[in-house]
């Protein structure tokens, strides 16, 4: 049995279809909205080797909107006796180059915990948001 349907709602279909395979950009705004980030990344790295982690984090840097992270060098979070100091980080491609998929990774180093990632595109700068937690 096939559903007819009409065009305009086979576009809808498929754009909702599509929606959750978009990234969508994050903004930390608390120590809470970083712990739910950290938490949320965990589970989706659960169980999951290098490579698969690297390859997410390039899937993740393709947002459809630049986070406002973007524009600071560092900044500080204050919650109590925890202090969360996070940085942007940015390293630009060499002109024509592509970010294909990893067919090796390195386990990223211990201290610093990786929040968040974007791919600027006209640029061709790639920049990544990371966490480094003192009490």
């Amino acid at each position: 049995m096939r559903l007819a349907l009409p065009a305009e709602k086979k576009i809808i279909f498929f754009l909702l279809l599509l929606a959750p395979l978009t990234a969508r950009a994050w903004d930390p705004t608390d120590a809470a909205s970083i712990d739910a980030r950290i938490q949320a990344l965990n589970a989706a790295w659960a169980g999951k080797d290098a490579v698969w982690v690297g390859n997410d984090k390039l899937q993740r840097a393709r947002q459809t909107t630049k986070p406002d992270w973007i524009s600071r060098a560092a900044f500080r979070v204050d919650a109590g006796p925890r202090h969360l100091y996070l940085g942007v980080g940015s390293a630009k491609l060499p002109a024509g180059a592509q970010l294909l998929p990893l067919l090796d990774a390195l386990p990223p180093p211990p201290g610093a915990t990786p929040l968040d990632w974007y791919l600027d595109e006209t640029t061709g700068t790639l920049y990544a948001l990371a966490l480094e937690e003192k009490r």
